[in-house]
């Protein structure tokens, strides 16, 4: 029996072991089947990481590659014209481990003239293009991402600014300036008066200061109408507020944003020029290497009225050409011709003569401390030829002089009636009270409007130089010019007896007067700011005059006390692309008296019909969308 229970024991002692056997055996393969799952997870998750990676940097490489095309698009865009040459011009990035065979930048749909609805420069308008920039990038392991880009190419004509500065902006008026019309400047602005209204935006993508330029004198009379049209006083600047969110938040809160600066990202509009050609060249004659994208926007290449002043081809004094004559015959003045684009009719050599004169020593500017030799435009006579026949009129006039070096070419009564003994041209607009059509008139060199312009069933306008001063209808040539010659202005320099007539000249008292034109011209910048180390402070000729005196002044604008003052009208837009090269005479206020400004934006360049003829465009280029691409 004994026998029997030890074998039954045995028998239930294996079948446990074999039991736990199984048990430890399925146990394994769970576990197995768990680390295989696990590691099978963690590979697929470790390859996934991979890829997600890999698709990534592939999309942040298309991604730059379309923004790559923004900024040449940008730049395609400073002449205002998208040339499809341009835009099969434009390239991908180089980047390493990545390659875009696929990249492109189409046009999308014709230009079309739009209201600007977002951004600083919302409430303009612009000749628009829809653009596509399809961008693809692909590594080395084959991971392809690609986006596509939509952007808003704007070319804005200039004139649609009341004032637009390439350089630094200084308002400093002394009597009263209320300004209607957006104001912009590429460089920073400088506001500091005590009675200044601006009725509309103002934006830079620099800094605004409230603040002269030259020296330290803050005046708390600078005004900016918020969006309500409620004035509120600037006392805040880019000086005070440096944190670009806190000032955004100042200038919403006082403004409604319409103080923009770099804090609101504001870009810079470029001018309608190619990379490395100066602004100056807008106002430059003809030249032979011009290029395609200069001969688009120079005045020069757009004018249907070229003239050319001719001093290697002397002709005979005579009253239509040349109304001021000193005693003595054998007067010699410069031959003055003409040509016209498209076929248009020339005026014959008379006519010309009545329509471009010549007069040497016209009149000193007292601010210049020169006397002008000048082509007057005599807009009267331009309309007796015109007389209603449009294949006569004149729409850009472009005046071009080539002055002599000196006077050895000249002979002895022609170098009598140039009394200070050198050669200063300059153009005069005179008699342009009406104009006989839309009407732009250019040159490089100083430019003169005396008396009413444009005032008339005013037309559009424009007139663009190197400078342009304002000579009201009081103005009289013989009140500033010496009245007999100096004998010895002819062979010596300085001319003494000159000189002395010169010191002793006063300004006579001006006119009200009205001009209604878009002035493009060069001004005459204060040195430097008074804030920044090694610059040296002061007043009279240190400064440069700010936007009240861009266009110039000469006279006496006050009537019978020094408080009553006589008022300049001015409807247009001021536009300055660059400093003056030939009207370099310092501000100092020793040589005139300020006018009362009634100046105003003319609205009706906010209509694209209405835009003086060769109006310049300033290129802008905004991301309107991005999508991937699949």
């Amino acid at each position: 029996m004994q026998s029997l229970h030890r074998k039954a024991e045995t028998r239930q002692l294996g079948d446990r072991s074999g039991l736990a056997l199984v048990a430890t055996l399925i146990v394994l393969a769970v576990m197995g089947v768990v680390i295989t799952g696990a590691v099978r997870s963690a590979l697929t998750a470790l390859r996934t990481s991979g890829l997600d990676y890999q698709e990534a940097r592939a999309f942040y490489a298309a991604e730059a590659g379309g923004e790559t095309a923004l900024s040449q698009l940008k730049l395609a865009l400073q002449d205002g014209v998208l040339k499809d040459d341009e835009l099969a011009s434009i390239q991908p990035p180089i980047m390493d481990g990545f390659s875009f065979d696929s990249f492109s930048v189409a046009k999308v749909g014709a230009a079309l003239v739009e209201d600007i609805t977002d951004g600083p420069y919302t409430g303009l308008y612009s000749l628009t293009q829809k653009v596509d920039i399809y961008s693809l990038a692909e590594d080395a392991n084959g991971t392809v991402a690609g986006v596509v880009l939509r952007a808003k190419a704007q070319a804005i004509p200039i004139f649609q600014f009341g004032v637009f500065y390439e350089e630094d902006l200084e308002a400093t008026n002394g009597p009263p300036l209320e300004f209607l019309g957006r104001v912009h400047s590429n460089g920073n602005i400088y506001l500091s008066s005590r009675n200044a209204w601006y009725r509309e935006p103002i934006t830079t993508p620099n800094k605004v200061f409230h603040d002269r330029k030259d020296n330290h004198t803050v005046y708390n009379g600078v005004f900016i109408n918020d969006a309500m049209g409620v004035e509120a006083p600037l006392d805040f600047d880019s000086r005070s507020i440096p944190g670009p969110e806190a000032f955004k938040t100042r200038s919403c809160q006082q403004f409604s944003c319409r103080l923009m600066t770099d804090a609101f990202d504001v870009d810079s509009l470029e001018l309608p020029l190619p990379p490395g050609v100066p602004a100056y060249e807008l106002i430059l004659p003809r030249e032979g290497d011009d290029g395609d994208a200069e001969k688009s926007v120079k005045f020069a290449w757009n004018a249907d009225m070229y003239v050319t002043v001719d001093f290697t081809n002397m002709k005979d004094w005579n009253a239509s050409c040349s109304w001021w004559k000193d005693v003595g015959g054998n007067v010699e003045i410069p031959t003055i011709t003409a040509v016209r684009s498209g076929g248009r009719p020339v005026p014959n050599e008379t006519q010309l003569c009545r329509m471009f004169q010549w007069q040497w020593a016209a009149f000193y500017d007292g601010r210049e401390d020169e006397l002008k030799d000048i082509v007057q435009i005599r807009i009267d006579e331009i309309a007796a030829w015109v007389a209603g026949d449009p294949s006569r009129q004149m729409e850009i006039i472009y005046v071009e002089i080539e002055a002599p070096a000196n006077l050895s070419g000249f002979n002895v009564p022609t170098r009598n009636q140039i009394l200070d003994g050198v050669v200063d041209p300059a153009v005069r607009v005179d008699n342009g009270a009406q104009l006989p059509n839309r009407m732009t008139i250019a040159t490089a060199w100083p430019m003169y409007v005396r008396g009413d312009y444009n005032s008339v069933l005013k037309q559009p306008a424009a007139v663009a130089g190197d400078g342009i001063t304002i000579l009201s209808r009081f103005w009289v040539d013989t009140q500033n010019r010496p009245g007999t010659e100096f004998a010895d202005c002819e062979n010596t320099t300085p001319c003494i007896d000159y000189m002395n007539w010169a010191n002793a000249w006063d300004y006579f008292n001006a006119g009200e007067t009205t001009v209604n034109a878009a002035i493009l011209a060069g001004h005459w910048p204060t040195p430097c700011d008074h804030e920044v180390a090694g610059c040296t402070p002061g007043y009279g000729d240190f400064y440069g005059g700010g936007i009240e005196n861009f266009p110039r002044f000469i006279e006496r604008w006050r009537g019978a006390t020094n408080a009553d003052f006589i008022t300049f009208h001015y409807k247009g837009a001021l536009v300055s692309p660059f400093t003056s090269k030939k009207t370099t005479g310092t501000w100092n206020g020793s040589y005139y008296r300020p006018p009362q400004r009634d100046w105003s934006f003319d609205t009706d360049f906010r209509d694209p019909e209405k835009l003086p003829p060769g109006t310049p465009n300033v290129g802008n280029v905004v991301r309107t969308a991005m999508r991937e691409a699949f």
